[in-house]
């Protein structure tokens, strides 16, 4: 078994080699329904034992995307590789692919054993092999002991796990997730998100899911590719899109962020100096791109902001005033409204045992951050 331990997964970067050989090629795919465009010639390259994330809104192209893969939809245009294998007269029983489905699609009157061993009987595997094979799926997801029941006897969590099982037993060089951890509650699927990273690691095998959930393909994924009316608009692993987005669109779907409208004032080799429309100069590291008088958006995310009652001594200040609070638990959400009438978030970790905070509505407050905690966004 191919194992990628956790000092590998730090160093696995194979996109960064420019010697690597992708193992999933869209070369200029499009898909057309009639006059709508739902996958806009797009290309993209996907590596062996990667755990890749399609991420965008509802309508964006990302599940036909899969499913092109899948060979559940027919290429408009252009043509999808695996292994270097063109796939595109491959009918989808002949790939060695396996799609686990958002609903799981369990048989009702099959027990879990017999769900599991559903597809192995179907390719002739003797039966001595299926029983073998459907233990080991039962262990690795921890299932032994649910054997006999009916999926409607499981929860939501087992079910899931069932139909993963069920996935992994023809032991596919491939497996396509489609929005797998949707109907379970929000803190089993925080739990089910890192089960599913030590399974992929454990068996080595390229895994590509499909979600509209931003923090469940920042936990799972090696690499994320943003996806927006049919194109992909960034592909980079998690801290890099998130600390560095390319665009507004990138940047506010992925989290939360503050965009402050700027005019460049002048560009020196470490800084960049704005002025926003009300008169306020700040300054951010510079990270490339942009003119003198071009209109940017200064760019910040909500737990890199400070918020005071005084002001600070930072060169970044800018005064508002609390027009709502959301307590979180861990953390308190403050949104401010600066003298432009531009809404911003601050996040604050609450990290004392406290019913009362300094801060609350209506109160004048100053915002601050440091210059190596925005960015530029020009587009």
């Amino acid at each position: 078994m191919n194992v990628k331990s956790s000092q590998q997964r730090r160093a696995y970067q194979p996109w960064e080699d420019a010697e690597a050989v992708p193992f999933i090629e869209f070369r200029n795919v499009t898909k057309r329904y009639g006059a709508v465009t739902a996958v806009d010639n797009l290309s993209l390259s996907i590596y062996e034992r990667e755990f890749f994330a399609l991420l965008g809104p509802s309508g964006c192209g990302k599940t036909t995307l899969m499913r092109m893969l899948a060979g559940f939809e027919e290429i408009t245009e252009g043509a999808v590789y695996l292994a270097g294998e063109d796939l595109s007269s491959t009918p989808p029983y002949r790939r060695p692919v396996n799609m686990m489905f958002q609903s799981y699609a369990l048989f009702p009157h099959m027990n879990v054993e017999k769900n599991i061993a559903f597809g192995l009987k179907q390719e002739g595997m003797p039966k001595a092999e299926i029983a073998d094979r459907v233990a080991e799926m039962l262990s690795l997801v921890k299932m032994q002991d649910f054997a006999s029941r009916k999926p409607d006897q499981l929860s939501g969590g087992q079910r899931q796990r069932v139909a993963l099982a069920r996935s992994l037993a023809k032991q596919p060089k491939l497996l396509l997730l489609d929005e797998p951890l949707g109907a379970l509650d929000r803190k089993l699927r925080e739990e089910t998100q890192f089960e599913l990273v030590d399974l992929q690691e454990s068996l080595g095998i390229t895994f590509m899911i499909v979600t509209h959930d931003q923090e469940e393909a920042m936990t799972v994924a090696d690499r994320i590719a943003v996806m927006e009316h049919g194109k992909i608009v960034q592909v980079d692993p998690p801290v890099h899109m998130y600390e560095r987005p390319n665009n507004r669109y990138v940047a506010d779907f992925l989290g939360n962020i503050n965009l402050v409208e700027a005019t460049i004032d002048k560009i020196s080799k470490d800084v960049v100096t704005l002025a926003t429309p009300t008169g306020n100069v700040l300054t951010v590291n510079h990270a490339g791109g942009g003119s003198p008088e071009d209109k940017v958006w200064v760019a910040a995310r909500p737990e890199k902001l400070s918020i005071g009652l005084q002001k600070p001594k930072q060169v970044n200040c800018l005064p508002g005033e609390v027009w709502d609070i959301a307590y979180l638990g861990d953390l308190t959400i403050y949104k401010v409204k600066l003298d432009s009438g531009e809404f911003v978030k601050v996040s604050v970790l609450n990290q004392t045992v406290s019913e009362t905070r300094d801060i609350t509505w209506e109160d004048q407050v100053w915002l601050s951050f440091e210059p190596e905690a925005a960015m530029i966004l020009a587009s």
